[in-house]
């Protein structure tokens, strides 16, 4: 795979046409003053390469330049910018990319058999508005890398070994995009790069995690629960110790299950007792009345005062005989005669009520303290108040119980788990020895002997020094890759991460990267590389052999090398004409005059 295009549908942007084949220099012609010019190297040459990982279906981080907003509006920069990137398939066919920024997280796709014309973007599209998820899956078809294949990860991963730009330069094997990351992340993938089996080292990777796991596990489960699983018989015999306690507790009550049946009775006779009071209330109730109703009877005597009834007739001038008189006297004597009788009877009826009256209370009185009787059996007797004790002994016995079946539970969990990590601890004995298998035989890793050999043999090329890598078991038995040693000319080995700083690791880099890409060069693989500001801060001469054994490789094994840098970087000769490549190398120039000589021909 190579790049073949990249434009957009800005007319201010600067489209690019790459050379498929052999050098491509993309250089920025710095003539501002740096002292008068705070961004004179804010060109975009080194936002070309984070432009082209973007669109190689690169999540949009939020810190990219591609999410950068307006001071004025906070709309996005790019809001309204369309990328295409074209690309040489290793099938020969050309696949455009389309991503636009107002829908950052949407991929298009158009696969073609021939380059678009110009920088037209095709008119039919296979695949639009792809998620990023989708999107990649679909380009790894696309790519179709037999490196990839059965992997538990995609062309992603190799992406900035083929793409390197500045914050990559500081590790040749791990990536900035693997910083603050954990190891399983890319050492796994780099032995698989290396040509060994790194399966073998994810799988140690995640049992290590899953035994970690485990030992946090238990770790737990005895600190909450406070069990030591090497008292299990201890705590099997306090249960069956506590299960006998309960099962005599429950005996005691059984003993007392003749208590529930008095109960039964009792209350049965309480019902009786209940309803002759109530009956007993209801006759109290009338006699009381009757009583009441007697006395007023007896109070209601007779009254007929002849003498008022005379004076009425006098009053009216009517004559009042004197037999009339008599009759009316008469009649009174024997209503007073009447009165007199009937009040013997009622007095005599009323005390007949009150002695009634009297023995109903008295029955009253009797029942109500049959009943306070009752209750009191019922609620303060000595058996009833042995029963709540067995009751409440039995209670706590049974939650002790629980709690100890829970705590033999937990110690039967922790057993488990020791179990399960003394199976994974054999198993990652195994995964150890099979890895340090491997480390005692490097050499019959014919990949990686070509990869080590090439990548020595590039260094030596342009540092004329001699450089190799190489891997250890670490302390944790699992695998280091050493920083690459160069051996000077006095024989004496340095480690160059640490003496000679950033220049020596860029070139380092360089050699891994093509070595890399050639090993690989006789099956479907990336067929590019992009050096971001590489000839900075180098001498004459390693610029000259590094560009010199660009020209060959890329020659004979068809890889295309992109190179990003200062005009100033670049090597000239005495009549300041650039050496090593031709005008037709140079695929894009940047300058700082104005706006309009950067890539995207607008400040941000």
């Amino acid at each position: 795979m190579k790049l073949s295009k990249l434009y957009s549908n800005s007319d201010l942007f600067k489209d690019v046409t790459f050379k498929l084949n052999g050098l491509n220099v993309i250089y920025a012609d710095v003539v501002t003053d740096i002292a008068d010019k705070k961004n004179s190297h804010n060109l975009g040459k080194s936002k070309l390469a984070e432009l082209i990982d973007y669109l190689l279906i690169k999540k949009l981080d939020k810190k990219s330049f591609l999410a950068k907003t307006t001071d004025a509006n906070n709309e996005l920069a790019f809001g309204k910018h369309i990328f295409y990137l074209e690309i040489l398939l290793n099938s020969g066919q050309y696949l455009t990319i389309r991503r636009d920024l107002q829908e950052a997280s949407k991929t298009s796709f158009s696969l073609n058999a021939q380059s678009t014309h110009a920088y037209t973007p095709p008119l039919n599209w296979e695949h639009e508005n792809l998620g990023v998820a989708v999107a990649k899956e679909k380009l790894a078809e696309y790519l179709n890398f037999d490196f990839f294949k059965n992997k538990p990860y995609d062309y992603r991963k190799a992406i900035n070994y083929c793409i390197r730009m500045q914050p990559d330069y500081d590790d040749v094997y791990r990536l900035s995009k693997f910083k603050g990351g954990k190891d399983i992340d890319w050492k796994p993938f780099m032995f698989d790069l290396l040509g060994f089996d790194g399966e073998v080292l994810r799988q140690k990777y995640e049992n290590d995690k899953l035994q970690e796991k485990i030992e946090d596990d238990i770790a737990t489960l005895r600190r909450d629960f406070s069990v030591d699983d090497t008292n299990r018989d201890e705590i099997v015999a306090q249960i069956n110790l506590q299960e006998s306690k309960t099962q005599n507790a429950e005996a005691k009550i059984d003993q007392l299950n003749f208590f529930e049946q008095d109960k039964e009775l009792i209350e049965k006779g309480m019902d009786k007792i209940e309803n002759s009071i109530s009956d007993l209330n209801t006759l109290s109730y009338n006699l009381n009345f009757d009583i009441e109703k007697l006395r007023g009877s007896i109070k209601n005597n007779f009254a007929f005062d002849i003498n008022k009834v005379e004076k009425v007739f006098e009053e009216f001038k009517l004559y009042f005989p004197e037999n009339l008189k008599k009759e009316y006297s008469d009649l009174i004597r024997f209503n007073e005669e009447l009165t007199k009788e009937r009040n013997k009877l009622l007095t005599s009826t009323l005390a007949k009520k009150k002695k009634e009256l009297q023995e109903v209370n008295s029955k009253l009185e009797k029942l109500n303290k049959e009943k306070e009787n009752l209750l009191s059996f019922l609620q303060d007797t000595d058996t009833f108040r042995r029963l709540k004790q067995y009751q409440k002994e039995l209670a706590k016995l049974a939650s002790e119980l629980i709690q100890l079946k829970e705590r033999l539970r937990v110690i039967d969990l922790i057993i488990q788990k020791n179990r399960e990590k003394d199976l994974l601890k054999k198993e990652i004995e195994t995964t150890i020895d099979t890895i340090k298998d491997i480390s005692h035989h490097t050499e019959r890793n014919e990949k990686y002997e070509l990869i080590r050999k090439l990548f020595s043999e590039y260094f030596h090329h342009i540092m004329d020094e001699d450089a190799y890598i190489s891997w250890t078991v670490n302390s944790n038995n699992n695998v280091d890759f050493n920083p690459p040693v160069i051996k000077t000319k006095d024989s004496l080995s340095k480690d160059t991460a640490k003496d000679e700083g950033r220049t020596y690791r860029k070139i380092l880099c360089v050699a891994f990267d093509l070595a890399i890409l050639v090993a690989y060069n006789r099956e479907s693989y990336f067929r590019f590389v992009y050096h971001d500001d590489v000839l900075s801060q180098q001498d004459n001469g390693i610029k000259n052999r590094l560009l010199e054994l660009v020209h060959s490789i890329t020659s004979k094994y068809d890889i295309q090398y992109i190179l990003s840098a200062i005009k100033s970087d670049l090597p000239t000769d005495e009549d300041d004409n650039f050496i090593y490549f031709s005008p037709e190398d140079i695929v894009l120039e940047l300058n700082d005059r104005d706006a309009s000589g950067t890539l995207f021909g607008f400040e941000f």
